[in-house]
Order: structure tokens, then C-alpha cells, then sequence
């Protein structure tokens, strides 16, 4: 089926956020999608209980189409369009994902995309920013010497990423240095997980503890791992910039679920 579709990019990604949120409720929390679009807004809100944060900005004629070829069941209402995502749109999206190739290949690209939306963009734009120009060196023809400045560039990444959660959820007494990436994500987690049950809990205190690591890691990067008195590689700088990555995906999505729970 997936070689007799055409889609956007923008579409494909949209009915991939749709078949992720659809898949992240449990089955007696099941709710449909509704998007509303208000007067002189490009983008209409899409609302559901599955979508990190509970909403997602997305185009009302990219919703139409997908309708209409049948990968989501579409209906209108007063105020704007109430819908589901089709078996059609299921089989679609599991189609294309093993059509992307291998394993760590799809979780690559998960990943990317996830970065890509405007959600993630919206919020953490000065950290996407800063995430994005590591990527870009990381594959240059000069990589080689530019390992230090993706350091710098991944630690600068981290710092924005935390100063957005920050201002996003103001969580009492943090600290207010930029550097201290560990005290301000700590303050913000507590402050906006305390109703996650305990395995959720430990999972949390994990994801500090792994935040540490990488910040550790992206710091021996940043001063050309002198410490260790090792040359640094291509691989060290892939390293960095893909856990940079991979850690502030996994705090989103933590902070996401305490918004919907």
C-alpha cells in the first residue's frame, strides 16, 4: 500500500504523530482527535490525550487529505474536525517504518522527526537551534576539526533545552545559573512529576543520573578530552551530538506525560 500513496513530508509526519499518540493511550483512556482552527491562524491545535504536551499545531488540509485517502476517519463538526486514525492508517504507518530500513536506522529517524515538529521546535527553539549546527558539523568535510566546537555547541544546546523547561513550568526555588543544567532539570522534574508511581519515579531519577553522564561526555568534548591525554574522533563527536539528542527527547517526553496524566 505504501508504494500507491504519495504524502508530504509534512503529512507522512503528521500521520506519524497521530498513529504514536493513538498508541500511547491506554485502552480505557481512548479518546478521538479534534482540531479547531481559530479565525486568522494558519495552523489549527490538535488535541489529544496521547500527544506530548496534549496538543500539536498541524495544517486542518493536511488532516483532509489523510481523510480522504482513507488513513484517518474524519468527520466534522461545529467548530472544527473531529477524527481517528483508520486501520488504513495503522497499516501505513507500519509499512513505512519497515520500509526505512533497519532497527537503529528507524529509531535514527524517529528521533529526527521527533525533533523536527513544530511542537518541539515552538518550545525549545534556542536548543533545536544550537542541536541542529552540532548535526551540521558533525557530518561537514572538516568534522575532524571542528570536535571541540560540537562540544561546546552540544553543552550550550543542553543549557537552552533546560532554560526552556524552566520558564515552561517555573518550579519554586530553582537555581538560577544556567550552567547548573543538573539542580534546574532535578527542580523542574520534581515539581512536574510527583503523580507518576514509583517504577516512573526511579525511571526519573535514572534519566538524572544519565543527564549527568552526557553533560559529562559533551564537556570532555568541549576541552578536546585532555584529561584523558586521548585525540578525539569522529566517533566521539557522533557520540555526543546522538545522546544530546536522545536525552533531551527522553525529558520531553517525560514532562509531556506529566502535562496529560
Amino acid at each position: 500500500m505504501a508504494n500507491n500513496l504519495y504524502l508530504e513530508k509534512e503529512q507522512e509526519e503528521l500521520l506519524f504523530s497521530l498513529v504514536e499518540a493513538a498508541r500511547s493511550v491506554r485502552r480505557e483512556q481512548r479518546q478521538k482527535f479534534y482540531a479547531s482552527q481559530e479565525l486568522g491562524k494558519q495552523l489549527a491545535v490538535v488535541q489529544h490525550l496521547g500527544l506530548p504536551g496534549g496538543s500539536i499545531d498541524a495544517y486542518i488540509g493536511d488532516i483532509e487529505i489523510l481523510g480522504r485517502l482513507l488513513l484517518l476517519n474524519v468527520s466534522h463538526e461545529e467548530f472544527g474536525l473531529c477524527f481517528d486514525v483508520a486501520p488504513r492508517g495503522f497499516q501505513y504507518y507500519e509499512q513505512l517504518k519497515n520500509l526505512s530500513g533497519q532497527s537503529p536506522k528507524r529509531v535514527e529517524d524517529s528521533l529526527r522527526n521527533y525533533f523536527d515538529t513544530l511542537r518541539f521546535q515552538k518550545m525549545y527553539s534556542q536548543a533545536y537551534q544550537k542541536w541542529s549546527e552540532a548535526e551540521s558539523l558533525l557530518w561537514g568535510s572538516d568534522s575532524q576539526q571542528q570536535l571541540t566546537t560540537i562540544g561546546h555547541i552540544c553543552r550550550e544546546a543542553m543549557q537552552e533545552f533546560v532554560a526552556s523547561c524552566v520558564e515552561c513550568f517555573n518550579p519554586p526555588g530553582v537555581d538560577p545559573d544556567k550552567a547548573h543544567t543538573i539542580s534546574r532539570l532535578k527542580a523542574v522534574l520534581n515539581h512536574c512529576t510527583q503523580k507518576f508511581g514509583k517504577t516512573e519515579q526511579s525511571f526519573l531519577d535514572a534519566l538524572i543520573t544519565y543527564w549527568d553522564e552526557v553533560s559529562e561526555l559533551v564537556q570532555r568534548q568541549e576541552h578536546g578530552a585532555q584529561k584523558e591525554g586521548q585525540q578525539l574522533i569522529w566517533e566521539d563527536g557522533r557520540r555526543v551530538v546522538f545522546q544530546t539528542a536522545v536525552v533531551m527527547f527522553e525529558v520531553d517526553r517525560a514532562l509531556s506525560r506529566s502535562q496529560t496524566s
